[in-house]
C-alpha cells in the first residue's frame, strides 16, 4: 500500500513520529559509541524526546491514524530511517471513526461543563487566589488538543454542527452549575483544578510542530472568548452563537430549571482521560 493511501494531516504525523525515532536513535547512537556514562541531562533530554514521541503517537492513534502505520513509522525511525515519500505503508485494520468520534464528542461535551462550572466560580477563586489561572490554562490545552484531533480525524463543518453545535456547547457551559449549592461548585471546581493535563499538554504541542492546527470552522467555542460573558450572565452568551437567541434562551432557562445534579453520580467531575487509546504508545526505549 503506498503512502498516497495516508491522508496529507496522517502523512505529517507520520513524517514526525518517524523522523522523531531516527533523531532519538541517532542521539543513542552516538552516546553508545561515546564510551562514556550519559549525563542527567542527556539522560532528562533523551526521556523528553520518548515521552513527546508516545504522546503523539497516542494522538495519532486517537485521531484515526491505524495503529499498524504508527507502528511502522516508529520501527522505520528506530533503524535510522527518516521519512520520504517513496515509502510503503503496510496494511492496516479497519479505523473505528464512529468510536474516535464519540470519544472526541464526550470530550467537547465534557469541556463545556468545565467551561461552566470555571465561568460561575472564577470571581470566588480570583478572590481566594486558588489557582484560577491554572484552570483558564487547562481549559485552553483541552480546547486546543481536542481541536487538533478533530482536524486530524477529518471533520468537516458539516459534521461538527452536527456532532456539536455551538449553540449546544453554550447551552450544556450556560446550565453546569444548575442545582449546584456553592460547596458543591466549589467541589467541582477543586475536581477540575486538580485534573492532571499533562498528556494533553504534550500531545497539543506534538500536533503541532507536526503542523496539526485547530480549524475554527470545526472547532468547539474556545473556553478564553466565553468565560466572561458566562461569569456575567450563563444566558447571555448564547446568543453570541445561536441561529435563533430567543429560542436557544428559552431551552437553556428551561434545562436550567430541569437539570439536577449529582455530585456521586457525576462522572465528568472525576479525573477524565481524554479520548486517549487505553493502552500507552510506547516511547524510544534508551
Amino acid at each position: 500500500m503506498s503512502i498516497k493511501h495516508a491522508t496529507a494531516l496522517h502523512q505529517r504525523v507520520l513524517k514526525a513520529l518517524q523522523n522523531q525515532a531516527a533523531d532519538s536513535q541517532k542521539l543513542l547512537n552516538t552516546q553508545r559509541a561515546s564510551g562514556s556514562e550519559p549525563t542527567p541531562a542527556w539522560t532528562q533530554d533523551f526521556q523528553a524526546r520518548a515521552m513527546v514521541h508516545s504522546e503523539l503517537g497516542a494522538a495519532a492513534i486517537a485521531g484515526g491514524v491505524p495503529a499498524e502505520w504508527v507502528d511502522q513509522a516508529r520501527g522505520r525511525g528506530t533503524k535510522g530511517i527518516r521519512w520520504n515519500t517513496n515509502l510503503f505503508l503496510r496494511r492496516a485494520a479497519p479505523v473505528d471513526r464512529e468510536a474516535l468520534i464519540d470519544n472526541l464528542r464526550a470530550d467537547i461535551d465534557r469541556l463545556a461543563r468545565f467551561t461552566g462550572i470555571h465561568a460561575a466560580y472564577r470571581p470566588i477563586a480570583a478572590a481566594q487566589d486558588s489557582g484560577s489561572a491554572s484552570v483558564d490554562d487547562i481549559l485552553n490545552t483541552l480546547w486546543r488538543r481536542s481541536a487538533q484531533i478533530g482536524v486530524l480525524l477529518g471533520v468537516g463543518a458539516e459534521e461538527a454542527r452536527q456532532w456539536w453545535p455551538q449553540d449546544t456547547w453554550i447551552q450544556t457551559a450556560a446550565t453546569a452549575t444548575a442545582g449546584l449549592t456553592q460547596a458543591q461548585l466549589a467541589q467541582q471546581w477543586r475536581a477540575i483544578a486538580a485534573t492532571d493535563i499533562s498528556s494533553c499538554a504534550v500531545q497539543a504541542t506534538a500536533l503541532a510542530e507536526a503542523g496539526i492546527e485547530p480549524d475554527l470552522r470545526i472547532a468547539p467555542p474556545e473556553p478564553s472568548a466565553v468565560l466572561d460573558v458566562l461569569g456575567d450572565n450563563h444566558l447571555r452568551v448564547i446568543g453570541l452563537f445561536s441561529h435563533a437567541p430567543g429560542g436557544q434562551i428559552d431551552a437553556a432557562i428551561g434545562a436550567t430549571g430541569a437539570r439536577d445534579h449529582d455530585l456521586d453520580n457525576d462522572g465528568w467531575a472525576t479525573q477524565p482521560v481524554f479520548s486517549d487509546p487505553q493502552t500507552n504508545y510506547p516511547g524510544i526505549e534508551p
